[in-house]
């Protein structure tokens, strides 16, 4: 109960934060031209990610731990679904689950380098689940112009109330089921890590580019 109540909290915290800042969706075409996908995104970026243009309906991997937990919850008031699991417990049931519902109608969602890291380093549960799904990996990041790290091994990113903050979207990447999954997710990840450079060392040029769309 405590736990559910946390993530409530969490999800009222975030809400308002996100009201606060004015947000541009930068190349947002390449999710909103693909009904069907999977979102990828760091873990540090996962904060305001519930605010980006994903679509409905969609499934979240989540860890089993109580972080988990109140994760799941916050999800909820977001109208997510869960399945719970990570590449350390749970890993192929909750993989299993993952596939399932993608096949059942759903988005899916990942964290590649979640839940414990290393941070930027690509997993291979996110282009396992693009080869057995069809569907593509949407990459996307999140930049604020001002903004505090957090000391968690991710460095998560919470942007300072009333500032200026983007989600910059990259293009689908398509993995066939016969792709070499390696490459896949050395190629995501480059993707991802530019996405996240731009966002942070580019950001006025971003915001611009924002402004053009």
């Amino acid at each position: 109960m405590t736990l559910r109540i946390a993530g409530i909290l969490l999800s009222m915290i975030v809400r308002a934060l996100h009201f606060t800042l004015r947000v541009r969706h930068v190349n947002v075409d390449a999710a909103t031209r693909t009904p069907r996908h999977i979102f990828a995104f760091w873990h540090e970026h996962l904060l305001l990610m519930l605010h980006s243009k994903f679509q409905y309906p969609i499934t979240v991997l989540s860890s089993s731990s109580r972080d988990g937990d109140i994760a799941v919850s916050a999800y909820r008031t977001y109208g997510v679904d869960t399945v719970r699991g990570s590449s350390t417990r749970g890993a192929q049931s909750a993989m299993r689950g993952v596939i399932r519902r993608a096949r059942d109608g759903s988005n899916l969602a990942f964290t590649p380098d979640g839940p414990k890291g290393p941070p930027h380093v690509v997993k291979e549960g996110v282009v396992f689940a693009a080869q057995m799904t069809g569907l593509p990996i949407v990459p996307v990041a999140f930049g604020a112009a001002r903004y505090k790290r957090l000391r968690s091994w991710d460095r998560m990113i919470v942007p300072w109330p009333f500032t200026r903050a983007i989600f910059l979207y990259g293009e689908p990447i398509v993995v066939a089921r016969d792709d070499d999954a390696e490459a896949a997710s050395r190629a995501l990840e480059s993707t991802l890590n530019e996405l996240a450079r731009r966002v942070d060392e580019e950001f006025e040029a971003v915001w611009q580019e924002g402004k053009k769309r």
